[in-house]
């Protein structure tokens, strides 16, 4: 059930991931960067996403799911530059639209090194064949 759908949700996905790294020649984890990865990026410029909840549409076909996509970046100044770049990217992903941004600058723990981290929040539709 679903297979087509389902197959949408990962070519959304891979579209995404290859989307950012080609652009930006910088990795892109899923959820969260592992421990043992963290340990190896001697700055914090990469991209973490996620996936939220499902979301009921006025359409009983269709639900919406918000696609999370966190850019770290340390030691550049040209944030909202490529902040520009990355919704550029994924909005023109089939399916996928652009919600918003929210910037933050993260210090880490007991250290002056700070890093940018940019939420960038998309929305996609997801058809579905049965009722919701």
């Amino acid at each position: 059930m679903n297979d087509k759908t389902k197959r949408f949700m990962r070519e959304q996905i891979d579209a995404l991931v290859n989307g950012l790294k080609d652009h930006f020649g910088l990795p892109v984890y899923e959820d969260e960067i592992a421990e043992d990865e963290e340990e190896t990026l001697s700055e914090y410029n990469c991209f973490v996403f996620e996936t939220g909840e499902f979301r009921i549409t006025n359409d009983i076909r269709k639900v919406t799911q918000d696609i999370y996509v966190y850019y770290y970046s340390e030691n550049r100044d040209d944030v909202d530059e490529q902040t520009i770049d990355i919704i550029s990217i994924v909005s023109s992903i089939k399916g996928m639209s652009f919600v918003n941004t929210v910037k933050e600058r993260l210090q880490e723990k007991d250290t002056d090194r700070y890093v940018d981290r940019v939420t960038l929040i998309f929305r996609r539709v997801i058809p579905i064949e049965c009722q919701v």
